[in-house]
């Protein structure tokens, strides 16, 4: 299952696992912000940049998977701090075979539990 994988390594505390099950051109969609371009990341290098300021900032997180429907993973981030991130920040990851080709932000659970059908 691929949340196994995923809960590996969140429970890891490691980038380097995380960013391993991701395809090399995985496509990161972020929220758009209002008068502003949808934020995406378009290779694992870019995710990579994006996670690494965050954690500069001092940021860290507490991912928890809320569920699993054939290879969509949705998961809650839980950041810390919740100022870094949004706190009602979802996100879809979609695997094909064994790495991350999709990951795809979702302003709030109800909407990312619906884009895979679990709401």
């Amino acid at each position: 299952m691929h949340s196994d994988e995923l809960r590996a390594a969140f429970e890891s505390r490691d980038l380097k696992q995380l960013l391993a099950l991701m395809d090399e051109n995985v496509l990161w969609r972020g929220l758009q912000e209002p008068d502003d371009e949808t934020p995406i990341c378009r290779s694992r290098a870019e995710v990579r940049e994006v996670m690494e300021r965050f954690l500069a900032l001092g940021g860290t997180g507490y991912p928890e998977i809320l569920g699993e429907v054939g290879d969509s993973v949705v998961v809650d981030p839980r950041p810390d701090p919740p100022v870094l991130l949004s706190e009602t920040l979802h996100q879809v990851f979609t695997f094909r075979g064994s790495r991350i080709v999709l990951m795809q932000d979702y302003p709030d659970r109800a909407s990312a539990l619906a884009s895979v059908g679990l709401a």
